[in-house]
């Protein structure tokens, strides 16, 4: 299903599962009591690693996740193909977009050079781009 490795916490891999078998991986709860909740603890506490817990872990995941290196299997996989897709912004965003750039504490924040302050605004421009209502959400209208 994912060539990407969890990265945020162990109940994204009981999402994961629950999602692909419902049936055997019901109770969320559960699994946070069984393997979420003690690997926090661990980490948070920098105490010893708990092996036999890992080991449990691994033993109910093992049927269920197959893990292979890039080097094993980069032969097999077809050549990267590149499409690029131009899509032109909506009125509303080309609106939104240059409403941005132009009110003053985004050219201040351009012309101040602070990193996190760029980053923001590409932030805000990238919610433009994608959805509008990312950055500037409208009501709702019920028929």
């Amino acid at each position: 299903l994912t060539g990407t490795p969890l990265q945020n916490s162990l109940m994204e891999l009981w999402a994961l599962m629950h999602f692909l078998m419902p049936h055997i991986f019901t109770n969320r709860a559960e699994f946070s009591y069984w393997f979420s909740n003690p690997l926090n603890n661990m980490i948070e506490n920098n105490s010893g690693v708990n092996r036999g817990l890992i080991r449990r872990l691994h033993s109910i995941m093992r049927p269920f996740l197959l893990r292979r290196l890039k080097k094993d299997v980069a032969k097999q996989l077809p050549k990267k193909y590149e499409h690029v897709v131009y899509c032109p912004l909506s009125r509303r965003q080309q609106y939104l977009y240059e409403e941005f750039l132009s009110r003053s504490a985004t050219r201040a924040a351009l012309t101040g050079g602070n990193f996190m302050g760029m980053m923001n605004i590409l932030m805000q421009l990238r919610k433009v781009c994608n959805h509008p209502d990312l950055f500037e959400p409208r009501p709702i209208k019920a028929p």
